[in-house]
């Protein structure tokens, strides 16, 4: 089992595993004010709207960041993908 860490935020639960990151940094540069390397903690899930972030988690290359939408049954498209 992965290295995994849950983030709660009011709309979105963000999930990260470090055993799966490739580091590619496409996180931290597309929305720096949900992901920052120099805060702790370094993902914010209420620094923009869960849409903004599901979308822009949808697009990790490795999988790592995984989110849980509060106001809806739907999860990840990876997660999808694996059921």
């Amino acid at each position: 089992m992965g290295k995994e860490k849950l983030y709660y935020g009011k709309d979105i639960e963000v999930m990260f595993n470090s055993d799966v990151c490739i580091h590619s940094g496409i996180c931290v540069k597309g929305l720096p004010a949900v992901f920052d390397l120099s805060k702790r903690p370094w993902v914010d899930p209420d620094g923009d709207t869960s849409e903004a972030i599901a979308r822009h988690i949808d697009a990790c290359p490795s999988g790592a960041l995984t989110y849980k939408l509060l106001n809806d049954e739907f999860t990840t498209k990876k997660e999808d993908e694996h059921a």
